[in-house]
């Protein structure tokens, strides 16, 4: 038998004994998952659960990085799929899929999958708010590029519009200052004259 998951999260140091214990009261409660609740206490990262559950589910944990991204890959699944799900393509082979799951427990992620492929799809965990963040940047930069290449109109305006941007300044000796602040940046892209495309 598969131990517990907030045995699991004891015995690697992640909660304390009354840590679990008053998350397991929240738990009967209000009805919630475990995970759900540690998170919500603060004594858990999303990240830390993905990879408890991973250990459960005896599935690798990957560490997903924007270099893994493989865009015809990603375009062979439905953008609202792989959102809804918390799905990354990573990679195939002649005979397998491999993906990134935010929640190795949840079966319908697999099953979603396969109904786009014939190939055996093989699951790892991943932090899904890091799955989140590399699909809106592929997404984001995909859309760019069809706006810049668009050329059925005279002009093309790409607005870009978020409410919690990480802006890095460098200074002239290499320092580098972080804040975060809404922005909205609005680019039009005008066709040269002679621009027959």
């Amino acid at each position: 038998m598969k131990p517990r998951i907030g045995e699991l999260l004891v015995k690697n140091g992640i909660i304390t004994e009354a840590q679990l214990k008053k998350a397991l009261v929240l738990q009967k409660e209000q009805e919630k998952r475990l995970g759900e609740i540690l998170i919500e206490l603060g004594h858990l990262s999303s990240k830390d659960l993905v990879w408890i559950l991973s250990e459960q589910a005896d599935i690798p944990f990957v560490e997903i990085r924007p270099e893994m991204l493989d865009k015809k890959l990603i375009n062979a699944f439905p953008e609202n799929i792989l959102y809804d799900n918390s799905i990354l393509p990573l990679y195939e082979t002649e005979d397998r899929i491999y993906i990134a799951l935010g929640d190795p427990t949840e079966t319908i992620a697999t099953q979603e999958v396969k109904r786009f492929t014939t190939k055996e799809v093989v699951t790892s965990g991943a932090d899904p708010h890091k799955i989140e963040q590399l699909l809106n940047k592929f997404f984001l930069s995909q859309q760019m590029e069809e706006s810049l290449q668009q050329k059925k109109v005279d002009d093309t305006a790409v607005k870009i519009v978020t409410e919690n941007a990480t802006i890095e300044f460098t200074d002239k000796q290499g320092k580098v200052t972080t804040r975060n602040a809404p922005i909205e940046i609005v680019m039009t892209i005008r066709k040269e004259k002679g621009d027959k495309g």
